[in-house]
């Protein structure tokens, strides 16, 4: 729970309507306009984790505020402002309901305005040093067991996998829509928002679009690492991030000292440069992972698979010479230019500048730095002959970069990877090599990704697809319907026989007709169904209905198996 306890000459407020629909209407006595005069005003944002046993660290604090600038008026204001991890409406209103009685039952003259509704409200703060204090009411949390009643309400929630989302442009169903209606993925209160869970058949797509870039970087000379997901803050210290990212990560403290989970692996993959002396016959150095990084993102911002605080980033840094530079960056767009061949990613480029007027810290101050990456970043675009808008205060706060923008299925536009040249990093950390005259040099680091965050990629894919994605990475390629009970026998050994052969297959044995097997499979975007009935079994051949309605009798199995094969080769 956080407070902002303000020392007023006056607070005045009015309820104008309610901002949360599941709350209780309330009586026009209790949202009118009221003003309360020399009063301690007391602005309360209840949070995740506070319970009915943090209203007496409340009334503690209020008490020994109020003692400090002789007020007993207290009135109690809810300003969810205060934090960006708010607890539930109902825990809210039960903990300033218990308040305002135990205040009142020592002996305060206390006004509460109401929560759950959009206020106007307007103050004059007393001009004296004790006028405004805040405070951060924290309580340990109780090791003992959960209380029954405790542990049935969060059954409840468990089971609560609420995914709401309008449709998008020409009436397209959202990924939200779709990994609920396909069983791709769930997000809920238990874990948290912004932290989905990939069922088994999303986590296949997942796994299929890692599969792929691991073995194409590979393919491309790259080194993959796997790196610690969380780090002291003294690195986040010499990258910078500390001081101009911290707002964006999540920060934990570890008896004395402070951890932080990691945002970006860079600094991490820098520290694996540093192990050992570097010449110029081992440059470039490409350090690649499938990394798990974590972003501490506003909540409204959060939506299904596009914005996350959790995610799976396909990143990569190239430590170069300046003189490989421009070759390099080169190579990463034919890399990225293949990825986006391969998923039918439309996208566009935005060349993102430092902006020089900005004032809150953003950048790296270091005006030549700035200019003469970006002149350098600008000359590379302009040989690759790529078509890019410009958009000033878009960069990384250590570089320019160029943006790969896609529109999702409302016609928002988003950023799908990045690649940026960075001037600041190997200077900071101290990375060197030896020229061919023996010269201790600093290199050149370019940042990149080749998919970007997989959830992400797998978000626009559905999108674009609406659900019906290629052969390869549709989470069930095969789903063996047996007409009746005698078949299921020899279902099982042709699934075994598709599994062997490196397929993701199915049965479905349920007492349903056939019919209704089959529009089971085409609901669930299932790419092939394979009907099994006596005639199939005696004559060691199989049925093949694809998902676009085609159906193919008399087929050999071996012969589909290596169509199948073919097919996901192709990645189409």
């Amino acid at each position: 729970m956080k407070i902002l306890a303000l020392h007023v000459d006056y607070i005045e407020w009015e309820g104008l309507k309610k901002a949360l629909k599941d709350m209780e209407d309330l009586p026009a006595l209790e949202t009118s306009k009221k003003r309360v005069e020399e009063a301690l005003a007391v602005l309360t944002a209840v949070e995740k984790g506070d319970s009915i046993k943090s209203v007496a660290e409340l009334v503690k604090n209020v008490n020994d505020i109020s003692e400090k600038v002789g007020t007993k008026r207290i009135v109690l204001y809810p300003y969810a402002h205060l934090s960006r991890n708010l607890g539930s409406p109902e825990k809210a209103v039960e903990i300033l309901k218990e308040s305002e009685r135990e205040l009142k039952e020592k002996g305060f003259e206390v006004s509460r305005a109401p929560f759950g509704y959009y206020k106007t409200f307007e103050l004059r703060v007393k001009g004296h040093p004790l006028s405004e204090l805040s405070r951060e009411i924290v309580i340990k949390a109780d090791e003992k067991e959960l209380s029954t009643e405790e542990r049935k309400r969060l059954w409840k929630v468990m089971e609560k996998n609420k995914v709401q989302a309008i449709r998008g442009q020409n009436d397209k169903k959202s990924n939200v829509e779709l990994g609920k209606e396909l069983d791709l993925y769930i997000v809920n209160d238990v874990i948290g928002q912004g932290l989905p869970l990939l069922t088994p058949k999303g986590t296949a797509i997942k796994r299929e679009i890692e599969r792929f870039i691991v073995d194409e970087e590979l393919k491309r000379g790259y080194e993959h690492t796997a790196t610690p997901v969380m780090a002291k803050s003294d690195l986040y210290k010499i990258s910078g991030h500390w001081q101009h990212y911290k707002d964006g990560m999540f920060v934990l403290p570890v008896g004395n000292e402070d951890f932080a989970l990691r945002p970006m692996t860079c600094p991490f993959q820098f520290v694996l440069y540093k192990r050992k002396p570097r010449s110029y016959k081992d440059l470039p150095k490409k350090y690649a992972e499938i990394a798990t990084l974590f972003r501490n993102e506003q909540s409204g911002e959060l939506r299904g698979l596009t914005r996350v605080r959790q995610f799976t980033l396909a990143d990569a840094h190239i430590i170069c010479t300046p003189e490989q530079v421009e070759e390099e960056f080169g190579k990463v767009m034919d890399l990225i230019n293949y990825v986006m061949k391969v998923f039918s990613i439309e996208i566009t480029y935005r060349f993102s500048k430092w902006d020089p007027k900005n004032e809150n810290n953003k950048y790296i101050n270091d005006p030549k730095a700035w200019d003469e990456t970006q002149a350098a970043m600008k000359n590379i675009l302009d040989k690759l002959k790529i078509n890019y808008t410009e958009a000033d205060g878009e960069a990384a706060f250590y570089g320019p970069k160029l943006d790969l923008q896609y529109k999702d299925v409302y016609g928002k536009e988003d950023t799908l990877i990045t690649i940026q040249i960075d001037f600041s990093n190997a200077g900071k950390f101290g990375m060197t090599y030896l020229d061919k005259d023996g010269k201790e040099k600093t290199p050149m680091i370019i940042h990149r990704s080749s998919t970007g965050a997989t959830e992400r990629v797998i978000s626009y894919i559905l999108e674009k697809t609406q659900g019906n994605l290629p052969l390869w990475l549709s989470p069930i390629q095969v789903r063996i319907l047996p007409m009746n009970e005698k078949n299921v026998k020899f279902s099982q050994k042709l699934k075994k026989k598709f599994i062997d052969s490196g397929f993701r297959v199915e049965i479905d044995d349920s007492n349903e007709s056939l019919g209704k097997k089959v529009r089971n499979a085409q609901l669930e975007r299932v790419f092939y169904m394979v009907t099994i009935g006596d005639k199939e079994e005696e004559s060691k051949t199989i049925s093949v209905r694809s998902r676009d309605g085609s159906l193919e009798h008399n087929v050999q199995i071996l012969q589909f198996i290596s169509k199948l094969k073919k097919e996901i080769n192709k990645k189409r």
